[in-house]
Order: C-alpha cells, then structure tokens, then sequence
C-alpha cells in the first residue's frame, strides 16, 4: 500500500509550504494499492478542484493545486512505464470531462 500523503511529502524538491500543505489537506490519510491507483486518485482530485475553480486568489490557489497533482499523478505512474500510458490517456479523458465553466477561469 501507498500513503499518498506521505509519498507527496517524499517527492523532490519539496513544493513550497502552503502549496505543500494545501496537497496534504486535499489527499488527507488516504492509500492506495500502487502507483497506478495513486496516479487515479490524483487526477480525480485534480479534476474535483478544477470543477469548482473560484475567481480570484482561491481560485488561482486552487488550479495551483490541480497542477501540481497532475504533475505528481504522471510521476506516480512513470513508477510503472508499462501503465504510463493509460494512466495519462484516463487522466485527459477525466480532465477534459471537467466543465469548462462557460469560458471563465
């Protein structure tokens, strides 16, 4: 099993405190069974975030925040080159389902 919170904490270089923070509270104590399920549930929490995106600073913290899951989300799946792909095919498929909230960001 994979402490997502935990593997976040290990990645290097370390993301500023609040950023780093902001990724704890967001995956909060959950695991997972391998790198492509931690790959999953990071793109999901990206896109959770991305759907309720708010203008100005929150919002602004928030795609902050997306960014860098999806950004872990295909460090967690290069873990397994052979699932690489799916893993990032799923993961624009998710993305791309989020609503586009009428143009704005």
């Amino acid at each position: 099993m994979i402490d997502a919170g935990r593997w976040i904490s290990s990645r290097e270089p370390a993301p500023p405190a609040v950023l780093s923070d902001r990724l704890a509270t967001v995956v909060g104590d959950r695991s997972c069974a391998d790198s492509q399920a931690l790959a999953e549930l990071l793109v999901e929490e990206a896109a959770r975030l991305l759907a309720t995106l708010h203008d100005g600073r929150k919002g602004a913290e928030d795609l902050l925040v997306a960014d860098a899951l999806i950004t872990y989300a295909m460090e967690a799946a290069a873990d397994e080159p052979d699932a690489i792909e799916g893993v990032a095919a799923r993961a624009v498929q998710r993305l791309g389902a989020v609503s586009s909230r009428g143009g704005q960001a």
